[in-house]
């Protein structure tokens, strides 16, 4: 059996620490992920794996209590949000260094939404923190990101399960993963 796969990963905020176990299930069976595409959530866990940050990632947040998340936050009084999200993106930065997503060992699609035009944009080129800045940012709540006269926002909220970045992938298998979904699959890898 081939074992190399497309792996998406969609939004579901903080259930979106189930992805780091998925990718973990993966690996332990022998799949080597040749492609990610990620959603909010799915973005940033995806993008951390796909440079090779995930483990690092995992152990800060491991580390963290209700105190530390609080510290993290950094109101603002605004029209657009009420979290800057400077804070907590400045460290995932730090975290991840300086990589752009065409340079990644994995090839990497952050999904994000155009506020003005109301579509989809598929991040694939260009600093990775940004453009994972620019899929997990929850209109409201943070800050949205302006690239290429663009305003980018949360990628889940027209493409929640980006599948379409990985449709001319040509692995063995794509694996899914929607954080939202109430149905129960039972399948064994």
């Amino acid at each position: 059996m081939e074992k190399n796969i497309s792996l998406v990963l969609g939004s579901g905020g903080a259930r979106g620490y189930a992805h780091i176990g998925v990718i973990e299930v993966l690996e332990d069976y022998g799949y080597e992920i040749q492609s990610i595409a990620g959603s909010s959530m799915g973005a940033l866990i995806g993008g951390l794996y796909a440079c090779g940050k995930l483990n690092t990632y995992k152990e800060w947040v491991l580390t963290l209590d209700v105190l530390d998340v609080l510290k993290l936050l950094d109101f603002t009084i605004g029209k657009i949000s009420f979290i800057k999200g400077d804070k907590i993106f400045n460290i995932i930065a730090d975290m991840i260094g300086e990589y752009n997503i065409e340079d990644l060992p994995i090839a990497f699609s952050a999904v994000a939404t155009d506020l003005t035009t109301q579509k989809e944009v598929w991040l694939q080129r260009g600093s990775l923190s940004t453009a994972i800045r620019a899929s997990i940012a929850i209109p409201t709540i943070f800050t949205p990101v302006e690239i290429k006269n663009k305003i980018l926002v949360d990628g889940g909220i027209l493409d929640p399960v980006p599948i379409g970045p990985t449709l001319s992938d040509m692995n063995d298998l794509t694996v899914a993963v929607n954080l939202n979904s109430t149905k129960t699959i039972k399948h064994q890898i």
